[in-house]
């Protein structure tokens, strides 16, 4: 695989297992750790990450585990895969549990801020549940979905979570 295209396509599978395993995993650590199985361990992204679990457990604050990895991706770029999994790694770690303090952590790191706040909210809130997640987030959605997906705009996420459900126990 060429190595720009590598990385790319390492970084969808690694975020699809980062929230896949969130649904069975004890803490956004394990999900971490789950979600670097599927992408090779010498790719940069799978460093990278690594690089953050290290800084988070050396206890170095937010604010500078973000600096640290400024620095060290300089020159990549606000949409480059390899920076912006480092923010949403660290958004995840720092904002300990808190469905709230994950996301504005992670957005507040500044890259592609919609896409990983929606990872970020999307695995914070499977490792919270629903009723964990504040009505500030929730209310104002009004239980549905817009979509540009043909057939899917104005669906109720109530109904689309029932429909994932349905489809746990199936060969689907």
């Amino acid at each position: 695989m060429h190595p720009k295209r590598g990385i790319c396509v390492y970084g969808a599978m690694w975020a699809a297992a980062l929230v896949s395993a969130a649904f069975t995993a004890p803490t956004v650590r394990h999900a971490l750790d789950t979600a670097l199985t599927v992408i090779p361990p010498g790719c940069r992204l799978a460093r990278t990450v690594r690089r953050v679990l290290t800084l988070h457990e050396t206890r170095m604050t937010w604010e500078d585990t973000l600096t640290t990895l400024s620095e060290e991706t300089a020159g990549l770029g606000w949409i480059h895969t390899i920076p912006n999994a480092a923010v949403l790694t660290a958004g995840l770690l720092y904002g300990d549990g808190d469905f709230t303090r994950t996301i504005t952590l992670t957005v507040r790191g500044g890259l592609d801020t919609d896409s990983n706040g929606a990872t970020a909210g999307s695995v914070a809130g499977v490792l919270t549940g629903a009723e964990a997640i504040p009505d500030q987030w929730k209310d104002p959605l009004e239980d549905t979905v817009r979509s540009a997906v043909f057939g899917f705009d104005r669906v109720r996420i109530s109904e689309l979570a029932a429909r994932t459900v349905q489809l746990v126990g199936t060969d689907a």
